[in-house]
């Protein structure tokens, strides 16, 4: 089988997630590393191969089959859409797009080209996801009732100013929500089988200079099935790294986070199934993105389905956005 021949596009943080699921993969050959910043793209190159660049445009003359996307949200769009049209699949990091009509132009692109577009939502391979996603669907514990998605951690200082176009409603096209949230946002859509419509309320409640985006937020979300859920996001919560969705199920309840799967039955017994996790800085990041990225390649050789597809992304824009624009008000949530 001939290995696929790949390029990472922004050489930041994130990305060492995806040199390292890149490095041993049997489906891929790092052929390249990208960054405006030269120096960045040799750091990247040194660790995780390729060839270091500052242009994503050269990528057309160099037989690449597929793209990562891990640069500033706002240039997601461009950037994907020129690579597809030039025959390039896309992995893109979250979101997909900072508003729902960039991500539909994204997908229209796609769909034309035929090129796959898929998003980085890496905790839908979480162990404990699988396992509540299965127990769900296969009804053993009864129908949904009510869930909650609750997100509590810390954004501030260092963080904003070591990269500028983060905490700006330009670069990042929002806080909280769109960037640390949207994970969870996610799995609560992709586990009770979607968001019909939501109202929100959402702010700065620090007095700071640091960022001029949302950092908290409230979220009632009326769920397809008609079942009701609660979500509360905020980047106050000094030296917590919480993640967590809750589903009430009618004979039991789900508790889904990195560090395993909790069920507590109405009987009163409980049971955790332990999940590896890592520990220290970024640990938020988790374990599955090289498991994610493993399934894309799959799908691209195969032809199968990707469980993080375009419409995924646009799904999670479309309650970011919604969410953002609510101010209490309900918004119906398209698709």
């Amino acid at each position: 089988m001939r290995k696929l021949r790949t390029a990472v596009i922004g050489c930041g943080a994130v990305s060492r997630n995806h040199g390292k699921a890149l490095k041993d993969n049997k489906y891929t050959d790092l052929v390249a590393a990208v960054d405006i910043d030269l120096e960045k793209a040799r750091a990247f190159a040194e660790t995780y191969g390729g060839i270091p660049m500052t242009d994503y445009r050269a990528l057309a003359d160099m037989d690449i089959d597929v793209a990562h996307v891990v640069t500033p949200h706002n240039t997601h769009p461009e950037i994907a859409i020129h690579l597809m049209e030039r025959g390039i699949n896309v992995f893109c990091e979250k979101p997909l797009a900072i508003n729902a009509y960039d991500a539909e132009r994204m997908i229209a692109v796609s769909e034309r080209t035929g090129t796959h577009l898929g998003v980085c939502f890496q905790n839908r391979m979480n162990k404990a996801s699988i396992e509540a996603k299965e127990i769900i669907d296969d009804g053993r514990y009864g129908k949904i009732v009510s869930a909650m998605a609750l997100v509590a951690w810390d954004r501030h200082g260092k963080y904003y100013s070591e990269s500028p176009w983060r905490g700006t409603y330009r670069g990042e096209g929002g806080g909280c929500i769109i960037n640390q949230s949207i994970h969870t946002l996610d799995l609560l859509n992709y586990l009770t089988g979607g968001v019909a419509s939501l109202s929100a309320f959402s702010g700065k409640l620090r007095d700071t200079g640091d960022y001029e985006v949302d950092d908290t937020s409230a979220i009632l979300f009326h769920l397809k099935n008609g079942a009701t859920a609660v979500g509360f996001c905020t980047n106050c919560y000094p030296e917590s790294k919480i993640c967590t969705v809750e589903i009430h199920l009618e004979k039991a309840t789900l508790t889904v986070r990195q560090s395993g799967l909790t069920i507590a039955q109405e009987d009163g017994n409980v049971v955790f199934h332990p999940a590896e996790t890592l520990k220290g800085e970024k640990s938020e990041w988790g374990i599955s993105h090289g498991v994610l990225i493993n399934e894309f390649y799959k799908s691209i050789v195969e032809g199968s389905d990707f469980i993080a597809d375009c419409h995924t992304g646009l799904a999670a824009v479309r309650i970011v956005n919604a969410i953002q624009h609510s101010n209490g008000k309900e918004i119906y949530i398209g698709g």
